[in-house]
């Protein structure tokens, strides 16, 4: 039936377009032969009624007006004689263009032709006559009625036939004409009301068809839901299946270890080993958890990007710190490299950019065997006067993906193939999150892969550049620093830094090379360098070993510093025996170069130390205040403060902490921290209370939240409520300690 209706539509449009067709073929067809009808009336019977009739004028002039002529001229016969030459070769001229155009019988111009030639010759001899005969004018008159008379009368005849005949010419082709008009107008009627008729009908079926097209779209977005919705609940089937076998790994490690600590309570070194790796577990699980919760704020639109101060350099060595374990536990190498800029305070979103790079560098670790290596570089692309865009290079040398799957990197639940899914695990939400991130910060990503020669991740994102004063010391202006590294990048980005302080800086990619600039130092220029960094993993010749034949040239007043990628302490002893005075952790950040040779500047008593160990904490046995009505939370939070000598007062819910507060001194609690959902009183309405209260600290005291609540929002919804900052649980205790510090 629809074939039916669709073909009656496309037989309707054809049946239209030939109508218009045949309608427009027949209606140039009579107006060019209207067109050619009148053209053929001008070009014939109307021009031979012209020439016809000027003979006849020319006649009737000869006959009327030459008796007078003949009869009143005094003997001006020569004049008579050529004005009726003339007029007789104007006849043959007009004869000689009928001749081309009439369309009448030739009988009738030779009549013609014969009538006017014994006309010219009758008219001639009676002007001889009267120039031998002097006649009056009843004597010419008399003379031209009976001899020329009949003359022009047959001349008159045969002009008469002539135009008839031409008269005849022009109806028939006016009949032609109306009829052809005639055949058009009622053609173009039939062809009208057939057009008529062809599009209501084509419009009936077209209705129909648009009404059965619409069903049928209807029913095939019904078909593609039903199948969107299967496909979704196979990938919710396969995302379950896989997070079941992802929760219940690290859920198994947790309850197993915490199984084996039991039994082995005295043994300490056991139960140590357990906990850590309780705490691995944890720490992969909450991850699992903030995957599928940022996906999930990503599919609805609430992910939202904040916009604040934030330091590189922490931002880094807490990648460094969390990524270098976990690539030397699997025997890989792994490095950080930062060049192009020096830049370390920066504004943007360094939780996000956080999660991003880990989600990279984590997967990368992951699939990259032993004996391969894992390197992050932070370059600049280009900078405006408070902007800059920051080029993040993730490389490995990993087991790489196959260009089918690369298509389909960036979407959710997506592993190359079961096989990996099951060997290396993972939720298949990364990359999807990470894609999702990067779009939102108005950022781009690329990846180059080869199966089974590794992956490149090429982040690029923008972000605002602080305006905080950098300050230089005077005393390093006239200070020689030397740099040692086998990374070119390395050595370049250290001589920005350090040229940007005003240091004079040499750089050296081996060790060979670092000792003969060195000896040229000290021996032949006689001024040595004031310190020398030297990089510890180098090819041919170490670090420990370049500074033990460096302390042969400078003696014991050059500082060398080892540059470490953050674990000296197997080398420790090693270092300090071949005269090494402090490590240095890469990449570096100008912070650190800054506070490390003002130190050597000012030349204090200066002992073996490692630059950027761990900070750590102990808050003098000041007192807090925690507000949480979950004893088991409550447990953990107070044992966490506890380690880093703090005083805790509990309060269980929002009412209970507003009535401590406002009784006690003005400055005995140094911090709050504030759950959130409680009962009776939420921790929201309880920082307001508090913020509100007459109590000399309700200003200044700081209120933290430590909640669940860890999305923007909320994180939002704690700062409007007068807190000065957001702790999210589970706690990071790294976090939790660096924050109070703030504080306190």
């Amino acid at each position: 039936m629809n074939f039916i209706k669709r073909y009656g539509m496309v037989s309707g449009v054809i049946a239209i377009c030939f109508c218009v067709v045949v309608y427009v073929v027949f209606t140039t067809h009579s107006i060019f032969t209207i067109s050619r009808q009148i053209n053929y009336v001008a070009e014939h019977p109307y021009k031979a009624m012209s020439e016809i009739n000027k003979i006849r004028a020319r006649v009737f002039e000869m006959n009327t007006y030459l008796p007078i002529f003949i009869s009143e001229t005094e003997n001006n016969l020569d004049g008579i004689r050529s004005v009726l030459r003339t007029s007789c070769q104007e006849n043959e001229k007009s004869l000689k263009i009928l001749d081309e155009i009439y369309l009448g019988k030739k009988e009738d111009l030779t009549e013609l032709n014969d009538a006017l030639d014994e006309l010219k010759k009758a008219l001639i001899q009676s002007v001889e006559n009267s120039e031998n005969n002097k006649m009056d004018r009843p004597a010419v008159q008399k003379y031209f009625d009976k001899e020329i008379e009949p003359i022009r009368v047959k001349t008159d005849t045969a002009i008469q036939k002539v135009i008839d005949s031409a008269d005849r010419r022009v109806l028939i082709i006016q009949e032609s004409t109306e009829e052809k008009a005639e055949a058009a107008i009622l053609y173009a009627a039939v062809i009208g009301l057939l057009m008529i008729v062809i599009v209501i009908y084509a419009y009936k079926l077209r209705n129909e068809y648009l009404i059965n097209d619409e069903l049928k779209r209807q029913q095939k977005i019904l078909q593609d839901a039903l199948l969107v919705a299967q496909k979704a609940n196979d990938a919710k089937r396969d995302f379950l299946s896989r997070m079941s076998h992802e929760i219940r790994t690290p859920m198994n490690a947790i309850i197993g270890m915490s199984a084996i600590a039991f039994n082995y309570l005295d043994d300490k070194k056991r139960t140590a080993d357990c906990l850590s790796k309780i705490t691995f577990s944890s720490k992969h699980l909450l991850m699992l958890l903030n995957d599928v919760l940022d996906m999930s704020k990503i599919e609805n639109g609430k992910l939202n990007i904040r916009q604040e101060l934030f330091d590189l350099k922490n931002l880094v060595t807490s990648l460094a710190d969390i990524n270098y374990g976990l690539a030397t536990a699997k025997g890989l190498s792994f490095e950080i490299v930062i060049s192009g800029f020096k830049d370390e305070l920066l504004l943007g979103d360094s939780m996000r950019v956080n999660q991003i790079l880990l989600n990279l560098l984590s997967n990368a670790i992951k699939f990259t065997p032993k004996g391969g290596s894992v390197r992050l570089e932070i370059r600049m692309l280009r900078s405006a006067s408070d902007k800059i865009w920051l080029r993040f290079i993730v490389k490995d040398s990993g087991i790489g993906m196959k260009k089918e799957f690369l298509e389909h990197l960036y979407e959710p639940f997506e592993q190359a193939d079961n096989g990996i899914a099951r060997k290396y695990g993972g939720t298949g939400l990364g990359m999807a999150i990470t894609k999702n991130l990067v779009a939102i910060m108005d950022g781009t990503i690329e990846v180059e892969s080869q199966e089974g020669a590794g992956t490149t991740f090429m982040v690029d994102l923008p972000f605002g550049v602080s305006k905080v004063d950098k300050k230089t010391a005077a005393e390093m202006e006239e200070m020689r620093v030397l740099v040692v590294d086998d990374d070119n990048d390395t050595c370049e980005h250290a001589a920005v830094l350090l040229k940007g302080m005003g240091v004079n800086v040499d750089w050296a990619l081996n060790g060979f090379e670092a000792i003969e600039k060195v000896r040229s130092a000290c021996e032949d220029d006689g001024r040595c360098y004031d310190v020398c960094f030297i990089d510890w993993c180098m090819p041919e010749l170490d670090g420990i070993e370049t500074a033990r034949r460096m302390r042969r040239y400078v003696g014991p007043d050059v500082l060398i510093i080892i540059i470490s990628a953050y674990d000296w302490s197997g080398i420790e002893e090693q270092a300090k025996a071949a005269g090494v005075n402090a490590f240095i952790a890469k990449p570096f950040f100008a912070s650190n170069l800054y506070n490390t040779l003002l130190t050597v500047s000012r030349k204090p008593e200066l002992g073996f130390s490692a630059v950027g160990n761990k900070e750590t904490y102990d808050f003098g046995g000041k007192k807090v205040l925690l507000v949480e009505d979950n004893e088991l939370n409550m447990e953990i939070a107070s044992e966490l403060l506890k380690f880093v000598n703090l005083q805790v007062e509990h309060a269980e819910n929002g009412k209970v902490a507003i009535d401590i507060f406002r009784n006690s001194k003005e400055k005995e609690y140094a911090l709050i921290f504030m759950d959130i959902q409680m009962p009776l009183m939420n921790g929201y309405d309880a920082a307001r209370c508090i913020r509100s209260s007459e109590h000399p600290a309700a200003g200044t005291i700081p209120i933290i939240a430590m909640t669940a609540n860890a999305f923007n929002d909320d994180v939002q919804a704690a700062f409007d409520a007068g807190m000065n900052g957001h702790l999210a649980k589970p706690i990071d205790v790294e976090v939790l300690y660096k924050t109070i510090a703030r504080y306190i």
